[in-house]
């Protein structure tokens, strides 16, 4: 009803408001000819990060994961990633951690936002980075109860999600599980 209403183009233009997430759920609840309109008239990037994360079933990490996260490099200081913090944060929702990959995206491990804040400016991540144990991360088709049993394992309020290659593709927020879980709550 909203596109018959509104257009494609005025729902797209609404769309790019939200984060790909958010606008995968709610593409997702559009009838499949109106999901198209919307989708073509969307911005490429947008449509870029909406097609890869409609791609996976809505149980899923990948279809519970968000691509709202920041990357910083294992050789990067303390100061220059929180400058590159500063710089992004008006765009995120929140940061709790900075996930730091090589340049193709292979991930080594995530340091948390006070860690970085209490640290001595000139130290390497790589130097900060926690030994992350392999099963503390997400596959993309991992279903929603297998997540919240990792996350609860091990304490985390977010997770990687890796592909094969173990190259970060995502991240999946404790609270869209409980909210998938608990859609009413």
């Amino acid at each position: 009803i909203l596109v018959k209403y509104l257009g494609g183009e005025q729902v797209s233009e609404i769309l790019t408001h939200m984060s790909p997430d958010e606008m995968v759920d709610l593409v997702k609840g559009l009838a499949k000819d109106e999901a198209d309109l919307v989708l073509q008239h969307l911005k490429n990037s947008a449509a870029e990060q909406v097609g890869k994360l409609m791609q996976y079933p809505s149980d899923t990490a990948g279809g519970l994961m968000s691509l709202d996260y920041l990357s910083a490099r294992p050789g990067w200081t303390v100061a220059e990633t929180i400058a590159a913090i500063k710089r992004a944060s008006p765009a995120m929702r929140s940061i709790l951690y900075i996930y730091v990959t090589d340049e193709d995206h292979t991930f080594h491990g995530a340091i948390s936002l006070r860690t970085l804040l209490i640290a001595d400016p000139g130290k390497k991540l790589r130097e900060l980075i926690k030994q992350h144990s392999p099963s503390s991360t997400l596959k993309p088709y991992q279903p929603a109860k297998e997540i919240i049993n990792t996350m609860t394992k091990y304490n985390l309020y977010m997770a990687a999600v890796l592909d094969r290659n173990r190259k970060l593709i995502g991240v999946v927020a404790i609270d869209d599980v409980m909210n998938h879980l608990l859609p009413n709550a």
